[in-house]
């Protein structure tokens, strides 16, 4: 016993463990302050529009979520590994990585507004989802977040999404206040976005970097997007098994039956985070590990994988035994109708934790193209089980569905890597 107490002590000081549990316990505050705000001011937005409206709402950031594979190009991870790679390349690749995620910026909303144009009539959905599409354009800043993640420095980023969050929570209560309805809410995303895009650019100059060094490099670009066109193709089918469900209820049932549908949504989404910032903090040790040995690149990651279970499992049994007062005390007695929902939703929440850990995975091991098939099958098969179950148990079809393709496309996963 002795010896293993010493061990652990011998662990615990190491200087690189305690780096990363800095980083873990700086991106774990960031994101558990800014959620808690947001969730609840969400509720109470909820609340303020009513089943009806928050469904709208809650449309349009579907609809604009569909293409946003487009504009991030699926590079975010190809250009964290190679920073951690070769630190010497940091401005090309954070330059690059810019100039493409502008440019997929501004095609993505152009698509957006020839696919909204052709399939929607309603003008004042249009302008909504136009509006929401404009938070691509200062997301092309996020190159900034991808570089303090490769190298550690999750302080600067936890900085930037509080100050950010705040402002955001500020202005959209006062619109609550003035009563001036869903477009002036959209329009806080953009503002929100763009917000956050100057923090982190003060950041960026304030730990001695500039922006003059960043340059776009033709053939960094290229062998970028080599080995992101999986990601972004695996992005674009998430986006379906994701936002589909919520698109595909507003034209089956209706907007009051998406703003239903939508807190169960929202309830689970709060837990997104997790499997992220364990993998974005942990990530660089991962890949730095396969350098030591593959044996010891596996070991690290089965941990990962069981501290994904268990973690998944703690969050899903308590809100499916608590679903009913939850939504009351959260969203009211008018939201009741997704009780039976959060039950069936919450458990994906297992199966995307293991997803989101594999995508890491695979990244790591240049196998990033088994993720193309993976999210392809599950978004084929969500758009199925949708079109067959929501028909015939209405909104816990939407919650069926979702879990029915994910499970496929873990099953894909462990049998294909």
């Amino acid at each position: 016993m002795s010896f293993d107490i010493n061990y652990i002590k011998e662990k615990w000081r190491h200087a690189g463990f305690q780096k990363y549990l800095r980083n873990t316990g700086w991106m774990f505050f960031g994101r558990m302050f800014s959620l808690a705000v947001s969730f609840f001011v969400g509720a109470y937005i909820a609340r303020y529009l009513g089943p009806a409206n928050y469904g709208l709402m809650n449309y349009a950031i579907s609809f604009v979520g569909l293409f946003g594979f487009l504009a991030s190009f699926g590079i975010d991870g190809i250009v964290n590994r190679e920073i951690v790679k070769d630190h010497n390349k940091k401005d090309d690749l954070i330059g690059t990585g810019f100039f493409i995620k502008l440019f997929g910026a501004f095609l993505t909303i152009l698509l957006i507004a020839i696919v909204s144009f052709l399939t929607i009539s309603d003008n004042f959905t249009l302008i909504l989802i136009l509006l929401f599409s404009l938070t691509f354009i200062p997301q092309a800043f996020n190159v900034i977040e991808i570089y303090f993640q490769s190298q550690v420095l999750a302080k600067n980023i936890v900085r930037s999404q509080i100050i950010a969050t705040i402002v955001a929570v500020c202005l959209k209560i006062l619109v609550i206040i003035l009563n001036k309805g869903i477009f002036w809410l959209i329009f806080i995303f953009f503002v929100e976005a763009c917000v956050l895009a100057t923090l982190f650019i003060l950041a960026f100059l304030k730990n001695g970097h500039h922006f003059k060094n960043w340059k776009f490099k033709k053939e960094i670009a290229i062998s970028i997007l080599k080995d992101s066109w999986p990601l972004m193709f695996s992005a674009m089918a998430i986006g379906i098994y994701m936002k589909i469900d919520q698109v595909m209820i507003k034209h089956m049932l209706g907007d009051e039956q998406v703003g239903l549908y939508a807190v169960a949504v929202k309830l689970t989404e709060v837990w997104y985070f997790v499997p992220g910032i364990i993998c974005a903090s942990l990530f660089p040790a991962i890949v730095n590990s396969k350098k030591i040995s593959n044996e010891f690149f596996e070991a690290r990651m089965k941990k990962l994988y069981r501290l994904m279970f268990g973690i998944a499992i703690s969050i899903a049994i308590p809100m499916t035994i608590f679903a009913e007062q939850i939504i009351s005390v959260l969203f009211g007695e008018s939201y009741g109708g997704a009780v039976p929902v959060l039950r069936i939703y919450v458990w994906v929440l297992i199966l995307l934790f293991y997803i989101h850990t594999n995508i890491y995975y695979l990244i790591s091991i240049n196998k990033g193209s088994i993720l193309i098939r993976t999210t392809f099958i599950g978004g084929i098969s969500n758009v199925i089980f949708n079109t067959i179950f929501i028909p015939k148990i209405w909104l816990s079809g939407a919650a069926v569905s979702i879990i029915l393709s994910l499970i496929i496309m873990s099953l894909f996963i462990k049998n294909h890597k």
